[in-house]
């Protein structure tokens, strides 16, 4: 079909617009001469960095339309549905989880309403997340990046492992502003680090990545540190930072998603929550340790690469979905140790 207007559907921050960017490109490919617009939500938390500083100066998108997420605010959604019904779409592309079928009819019924004349990616049938079950019974859980290129198979095919796929398009000037940021005593082969994280679920707690700063440091006395993460994590990082011997620098909240991108390319490692920064880090091709809370399915939100440690302990209430853990008290995080991690640490770091 003719597509001179093109609307992608996509929700969430900075992990979930990274893990999009494969199937994103893919679609400009397809459609070059279309004029894209995408729908997103409005940042539910200051912390969390919007799509549109993300992918700020690529060809991905043309524009964006913003809404707060899940309002039943009716001006809200008559002023939501002019914009889309103003550009006349061609094509609207879904690549949003599945909320339940009442939730995709919705949708369904909302665009329709609005005018657009063509709908692929609704998620009707399917569960949260597709998986295969090996010969031992257990069970491998689709990566969501998977998902989301499973989404278009109608209409292109991605492939995951083309790294022409996941290049943000860094620019000359970002790396520039990256490396007056360092400065030259951390101009590479630093180790970075995020300890933030916006949800209680997955924090494994200041004392514990202080803890973790002063074995690594005591192991590697001459190894640089730098911690990157959003403004209001500058404290609790400063106070991490404390624990640190060696050569150590505090960027939060000093650069957008994509200098901290290119900030991120001279890194030798990164550590850090299952978080932004540890897809950002991935998507630049730095190894990550990550430490994950089992509050999503395992796999499912693994960070990009081969060259990466994730410990995640699957508990008997893994993939419960919750924010903040009460009933268990964060029994999968929790279970992390320190020296578990400082042993993965050491692993990469010699491998590196």
């Amino acid at each position: 079909m003719e597509v001179s207007s093109l609307l992608i559907y996509r929700l969430g921050s900075l992990g979930d617009s990274l893990l999009a960017l494969p199937t994103l490109r893919m679609i400009r490919q397809v459609y070059p001469r279309a004029r894209i617009t995408i729908l997103t939500n409005r940042p539910v938390d200051a912390r969390a960095a919007p799509l549109v500083s993300t992918f700020e100066g690529t060809n991905l998108f043309d524009e964006i339309i913003r809404y707060p997420v899940g309002t039943r605010d009716i001006r809200e959604l008559g002023k939501m549905r002019a914009e889309i019904a103003q550009r006349k779409v061609d094509l609207l592309i879904n690549l949003n989880p599945f909320r339940g079928r009442l939730s995709a009819l919705r949708d369904w019924l909302f665009f329709r309403w609005a005018g657009v004349k063509a709908i692929e990616g609704t998620p009707w049938n399917e569960r949260t997340v597709a998986f295969t079950t090996d010969e031992h019974g257990r069970r491998h859980y689709e990566w969501e990046a998977a998902r989301i290129a499973r989404r278009v198979q109608a209409l292109m095919t991605v492939d995951l492992q083309d790294d022409r796929l996941w290049d943000l398009e860094l620019t000359a000037r970002e790396h520039a502003q990256a490396a007056e940021l360092l400065g030259t005593e951390f101009a590479g082969g630093f180790i970075a680090a995020s300890i933030g994280t916006k949800m209680s679920a997955k924090d494994w707690t200041v004392a514990k990545w202080r803890a973790l700063f002063q074995e690594v440091s005591a192991r590697h006395p001459a190894a640089k540190l730098v911690l990157l993460g959003s403004r209001s994590e500058w404290r609790i990082s400063d106070f991490c930072l404390k624990f640190w011997t060696g050569p150590k620098l505090n960027l939060c909240g000093a650069s957008d998603p994509r200098v901290s991108a290119a900030v991120l390319s001279r890194a030798r490692l990164f550590l850090g929550h299952d978080s932004g920064p540890m897809h950002l880090a991935a998507t630049v091709g730095v190894p990550c340790l990550a430490v994950f809370s089992a509050r999503n399915l395992p796999g499912q939100w693994f960070p990009r690469g081969r060259s990466n440690v994730v410990i995640y302990h699957q508990v008997p209430c893994y993939g419960c979905d919750l924010e903040r853990c009460h009933a268990h008290q964060k029994l999968c995080i929790h279970s992390i140790s320190v020296e578990e991690v400082a042993q993965a640490a050491e692993r990469m770091l010699g491998a590196n």
